[in-house]
């Protein structure tokens, strides 16, 4: 199952963005070629977020051509 490295590799460019700044949400773009099980991905995402700012974010899919796949955007909680 390479959904786990790709879930772990995300995690680790949107904490590496976002900094000490909590994570809300991440977007993924994937094309219907992209070979990558959405589910078995959101499954992932949450065990490779624990510990980390983006541990309670929620994943969201849009969908993209061909066999696109990529972090299209993240969101992160305002400084208080």
């Amino acid at each position: 199952m390479h959904e786990l490295g790709l879930t772990r590799n995300i995690v680790a460019i949107v904490s590496e963005h976002a900094g000490a700044r909590r994570v809300r949400r991440v977007r993924l773009a994937i094309g219907p070629w992209a070979c990558v099980e959405r589910e078995a991905l959101s499954f992932c995402f949450g065990i490779a977020a624990e510990g980390t700012v983006l541990a309670g974010a929620a994943l969201e899919f849009l969908e993209a051509e061909g066999d696109a796949f990529l972090i299209k955007d993240f969101e992160v909680e305002e400084a208080a």
